[in-house]
């Protein structure tokens, strides 16, 4: 009787094993795959999907009561303190109730957003707008992202080759890219250092080292985890992840987030107060540097 028991309880667990394997295969093959296997990242996709930790299109937990929660080095903390505002969160010429001063932001200046903030994850990504939209095309070779906001187009490299030596730097870097098993991974170095890494005014220098993981969960959901590692601005790498999900019903628009005047941007007043010194010029830093 006993050796019954053991064999039928041995059975069940044989079988919700089994239950668990065809369950993970049946999502492996909703996963579209590119004639060589690969999974396919292509579609346009918007915030919202499961999986992150980004909240409102802004890094959770980056910030809290106006102090980050990142890590910094001497330098990044010098830099983050000068580019938060000293009054209160519902003052004038503070953006967001983040306490940052709306002058020193780059992209109050009409510098592109960067690799960082430009995402995914993103400071521009959210589910219920159309700015956010970021589509991906998938080649042999080459993983294009392409981005409503301002119509960014990153390049990431996957046909084995590896940095340039002499690299250029540029806003997005340069990006090489290898399949993890179902996972892409994305190595990017070579960024401008005139970007934030997000809203909240954590700097970056040009040291900064971007490992991104792309990975199809199924036909509708990406998830994406970024590590950044800075030894000049962080004392610790910072990692952050986020869902998309796939979009049946939007696609990219070539008239919406095609740019502004930067000449009338920056010398009009920020319509949430007059800012810090009043118009939109850039403050200088305190006598001595940083």
């Amino acid at each position: 009787m006993k050796s019954r028991l053991m064999g039928s309880g041995f059975g069940m667990v044989v079988l919700a094993c089994l239950a668990v394997v065809l369950a993970q295969t049946a999502r492996a093959q909703a996963i579209p795959r590119t004639p060589d296997g690969k999974p396919d990242l292509s579609g346009t996709w918007v915030g919202g999907g499961r999986g992150g930790n980004v909240t409102g299109g802004v890094f959770a937990g980056q910030t809290r009561g106006g102090q980050s929660t990142m890590e910094l080095t001497k330098w990044g903390r010098d830099k983050f303190n000068w580019n938060r505002a000293p009054e209160a969160a519902n003052a004038p010429g503070v953006y967001r109730g983040q306490h940052v001063r709306v002058d020193q932001d780059p992209l109050y200046h009409c510098y592109p957003a960067g690799l960082v903030r430009l995402g995914p994850p993103a400071h521009f990504i959210s589910a219920d707008t159309r700015g956010g939209l970021i589509e991906i095309i998938q080649t042999p070779g080459k993983v294009m992202l392409l981005f409503q906001y301002h119509h960014e187009v990153r390049h990431i490299f996957t046909d084995g080759r590896e940095h340039p030596k002499n690299l250029e730097l540029t806003w997005n870097g340069h990006s090489i890219g290898r399949w993890d098993g179902d996972t892409l991974v994305v190595d990017t170095i070579g960024l401008r250092d005139e970007s934030w890494l997000d809203s909240g005014g954590h700097e970056h220098s040009t040291q900064l080292h971007v490992v991104e993981r792309f990975r199809r969960v199924d036909a509708d959901n990406l998830e994406i985890e970024r590590t950044l590692t800075d030894p000049v601005a962080l004392a610790k790498p910072f990692t952050v992840r986020t869902g998309l999900k796939l979009s049946l019903d939007m696609d990219l628009d070539e008239n919406l987030g095609t740019g502004y005047d930067c000449t009338q941007f920056m010398m009009r007043k920020p319509a949430f107060g007059d800012g810090i010194g009043g118009v939109m010029g850039i403050s200088e830093p305190p006598a001595g540097g940083y």
